[in-house]
């Protein structure tokens, strides 16, 4: 089964560790999450919303202290469904865009959208602790917010090394 993005464009089914992802785009994200130590699920569980419409998140992660609804979309294109889903559930998520180019990486570039109580807020991003090498989603990427009582910095080259490898991975085509 394909599906058609936003734009009319068909998006290439994709499978990765034993999973069969819409898009490459979004097992990209899988490669990001797998490459951290990331516990993620995909496409976990749907949810009939407020407005009565039927949502399905892309993916369910499991952080320091948090978990993590992802919806992925890329630039550009509209959330509204995550968005109401946000608001209806009052747990805390994000939507990825594309994965960043590591090389352009620096403290405070790659910024999500990110819920949290049904409220928005686009300055998080993906950080690591130093000493504990728990990996958060926090405020400007300061890993000293992660729940882990360590209390460092969050620049780790992990967070590199799994950028590098999702944006470079490649899948068996028709997959």
């Amino acid at each position: 089964m394909s599906t058609t993005t936003e734009r009319g464009i068909r998006a290439i089914e994709t499978l990765y560790r034993g999973c069969r992802f819409r898009s490459r785009f979004e097992a990209r994200w899988a490669v990001f999450f797998q490459t951290l130590g990331i516990p993620w699920q995909y496409e976990p569980e749907g949810f009939v919303l407020s407005t009565g419409a039927w949502y399905l998140s892309e993916f369910l992660v499991r952080l320091k202290g948090r978990s993590l609804w992802i919806e992925v979309k890329p630039t550009g294109v509209p959330a509204p469904l995550f968005e109401q889903f946000m608001e209806d559930s009052k747990q805390s998520g994000t939507i990825l865009r594309e994965v960043p180019d590591p090389g352009s990486i620096h403290e405070g570039s790659a910024e999500y959208q990110f819920f949290f109580d049904g409220h928005c807020d686009c300055s998080y991003q993906f950080c690591i602790c130093n000493s504990c090498g728990a990996t958060g989603f926090e405020y400007s990427g300061r890993a000293e917010r992660i729940r882990c009582d360590c209390r460092t910095s969050c620049d780790h080259p992990l967070i590199l090394q799994a950028l590098t490898a999702a944006r470079s991975a490649r899948f068996e085509a028709g997959a």
